[in-house]
């Protein structure tokens, strides 16, 4: 069980490279010596860094301007190896382009006659090794597109036309969005919203269905905490990688609360039928809390990706929450937690189109106004999240 697992999360998770906190313009300065169309963003001192070429990747951002903490984890080995054109899948960055399912008879990530197991999981080629065209950008935006084929486990072709969008947020666009006052708060935050087209042939429920999912890498803590605010007296959590202690995730209150160190491999997932399109987590030591909005529809279908056991792949979870480890002595090398979350699947006719987005927020400053936009948007007191020790 613990090989399949380890080698489910070497082919998905090794995105990520371990570092000390460096900063924005250090991270950037880095990239742009293996990739030349990084593209920085800026709006007061909130600052991303995209890659239009990589699939508008966003590969980390600062609410401190340049000299400010670097939120997102790369997988610098890849770029060192001379291999991030082939292997874009395991380049980490905060917002990137996925698809769904990852198991399951409907696999866009296990080839015809393969065995669905995580052993045998590679990720689809056109998803790996795709670059994508600049379609338009100013200071605050940048719009880009690629053309790709995906094949599923039933020889399924999907051909799709991508378009992604990275929109950075004013002061006016989160107060806005969120509903709440930014006062002494350092801030930056950014949308990722990605179409898809159908330019092959009609989809078919019974030879498979993909769904857009958006995955991001993020720095943590020791102290680090996730929270999902779910229906009130609902339980239902799925555990992709075994059983779920109790010093890792506790549900009260209608909120998930899940610790999101980097010290324990596990991945959650949270139904559509009991969650809300919001998500965030909190580092006293970092002194960060971060939101996540996304598109939640009340569609029929969601693919699934649990590793084992799909009883019904369109029955699959809307959110998730990724949790690595590191551990040098067994090689691991996971330093991050993900913010993940899936549209809905639909029957696609040729040229017919289906979408998703995902919004990150990311706040420093005094705990007082920090807690005032936790309970705001998550409903949650900061002061009450569960002592996991």
């Amino acid at each position: 069980m613990r090989f399949q697992i380890l080698s489910f999360l070497f082919v998905t998770n090794i995105f990520c490279s371990w570092a000390q906190e460096p900063t924005f313009k250090e991270v950037v300065h880095r990239l742009q010596t293996y990739i030349p169309d990084i593209e920085v963003l800026s709006s007061d001192k909130g600052i991303i860094a995209v890659s239009p070429s990589y699939q508008g990747r966003v590969f980390t951002s600062s609410a401190k301007g340049l000299d400010g903490k670097s939120y997102g984890w790369i997988n610098w080995k890849i770029f060192d190896e001379g291999n991030s054109a082939t292997q874009m899948t395991y380049l980490g960055g905060e917002s990137r382009l996925w698809f769904a399912p990852e198991f399951g008879k409907y696999s866009i990530f296990h080839k015809p006659g393969d065995a669905l197991t995580p052993k045998a999981m590679r990720p689809p080629k056109g998803l790996e090794q795709t670059l994508f065209q600049l379609v338009e950008k100013d200071s605050t935006h940048i719009t880009t597109k690629g053309t790709l084929e995906i094949l599923n486990f039933q020889n399924t072709l999907f051909n799709l036309e991508v378009d992604r969008s990275i929109n950075l947020l004013s002061q006016e666009d989160i107060e806005h969005d969120l509903n709440i006052t930014l006062d002494s708060i350092d801030y930056v935050a950014f949308n990722a919203f990605t179409s898809i087209t159908n330019i092959g042939e009609d989809w078919d429920l019974e030879k498979g269905l993909i769904g857009i999912w958006e995955l991001g890498c993020q720095l943590t803590s020791k102290d680090n905490t996730v929270m999902i605010p779910i229906k009130e007296g609902e339980t239902k959590v799925t555990s992709y990688f075994g059983g779920l202690p109790k010093d890792r995730i506790q549900i009260k209150e209608g909120t998930v609360y899940f610790k999101a160190d980097a010290a324990y491999l596990n991945k959650i997932g949270i139904p559509p039928s009991v969650t809300k399109n919001v998500m965030g987590s909190y580092s006293p030591s970092m002194n960060l809390l971060n939101i996540v909005t996304f598109k939640l529809e009340k569609g029929e279908y969601y693919m699934s990706s649990v590793p084992r056991g799909v009883t019904n792949p369109y029955q699959g979870d809307v959110i998730n929450i990724f949790n690595g480890e590191v551990i040098p002595e067994e090689n691991h090398n996971w330093p991050f937690f993900e913010f993940e979350s899936s549209s809905q699947a639909k029957v696609l006719k040729n040229g017919e189109t289906l979408s998703h987005y995902q919004t990150t927020y990311h706040f420093e400053g005094d705990f007082k106004l920090l807690n005032k936009i936790a309970k705001k948007v998550l409903g949650v007191d900061l002061k009450a999240i569960p002592d996991f020790e």
